[in-house]
């Protein structure tokens, strides 16, 4: 079950799988022996490994970070781990953050560079919904931390929270003007895409949805009453796929007998930054299952991968007709 998906510079396509694992694909094949695996210790599953994106030095610097679980309730740990990567293989070069969980579920763990060049990672709320709403809480966050581990967050009682009030947020991207937008999945339909300023509070559990309640800010699009589960997303920035330059793409989960979700949502915007969208479009409709990520490749073609399990889990490429 592909987790996160990124291309290194040189081209190699790395990815997460949910047992426990990073792998890579190279001149068309995977690599057949993990890239980093601590199936050993992780139970797999919603907190395996989840979480990964590579250092924007890679080619000098060889990093690839990392998040995954380990361990049992009461007793598990949740980390980011730096890695250093070298001929297919990587090893551990410094735990930047390791904190417990009280649940296997609402792990969040999406892990990005922004353009600050720090780390944000979401976390959930671990089905303990008073978290999201405790600043002093990591769960139910947008975390955020220098390469080294050091937090880096917008002044509230934990140094690492950025932004509160979330359930369960699995898509941070950054689109042309530098504005984070971030997906998080809804109680029972309720799904939002969030744009993110520092400190806010985007409400969970307090407010499901709009609430136009001046404490909290509203979604900038809400699903409601359908049930998307949007997970991992990216903005398109290139005139490859020229109809989709500049929008934000969206890998939509659901479970299986959800008949809305299973596709790729597609989000214009009116211009870069904006709370306004234009027009909005389904991809791929009921042709791969649930979807976990969706990123841009060097090659201007958009990849993405589904999340259905029992090893009929695909990376899709898709190229312009």
């Amino acid at each position: 079950m592909p987790w996160s998906l990124q291309f290194a510079p040189d081209g190699r396509l790395f990815f997460t799988e949910r047992i426990g694992d990073l792998r890579v694909l190279s001149n068309g094949a995977v690599q057949t022996a993990p890239v980093y695996d601590k199936r050993s210790v992780t139970l797999g599953g919603l907190d395996g490994m989840t979480g990964m994106v590579i250092d924007p030095d890679f080619g000098t610097n060889h990093r690839i970070y990392v998040f995954y679980c380990f361990g049992k309730i009461p007793n598990e740990h949740c980390r980011v781990e730096r890695l250093i990567e070298s001929s297919g293989t990587a090893t551990l070069d410094r735990v930047l953050l390791d904190f417990t969980t009280l649940n296997r579920d609402h792990i969040g763990g999406r892990l990005k560079i922004g353009p600050d060049n720090l780390l944000y990672l979401t976390t959930g709320d671990q089905k303990s919904l008073s978290l999201s709403q405790d600043p002093s809480s990591l769960a139910g966050k947008i975390l955020r931390m220098d390469f080294d581990g050091n937090a880096m967050g917008a002044g509230l009682a934990n140094p690492y929270v950025y932004a509160m009030g979330f359930r369960d947020p699995e898509g941070l991207a950054w689109d042309s003007s530098g504005a984070l937008y971030a997906t998080d999945h809804g109680p029972v339909s309720n799904d939002e895409v969030n744009l993110i300023e520092p400190g806010q509070n985007y409400g969970w559990p307090t407010c499901i949805g709009i609430c136009n309640d001046p404490r909290f800010k509203n979604p900038v699009k809400l699903w409601q009453p359908e049930t998307a589960a949007p997970s991992g997303t990216t903005f398109y920035n290139s005139t490859v796929i020229p109809q989709w330059n500049g929008s934000m793409l969206i890998a939509l989960l659901g479970l299986t007998d959800n008949t809305y979700a299973h596709h790729v949502h597609r989000i214009q915007f009116t211009q870069p930054g904006s709370s306004q969208i234009a027009s909005e479009e389904v991809l791929f409709k009921n042709q791969f299952g649930r979807l976990r990520d969706v990123v841009q490749g060097p090659d201007g073609f958009v990849y993405f991968s589904s999340s259905n399990g029992n090893g009929t889990d695909v990376i899709v490429r898709v190229k312009p007709q």
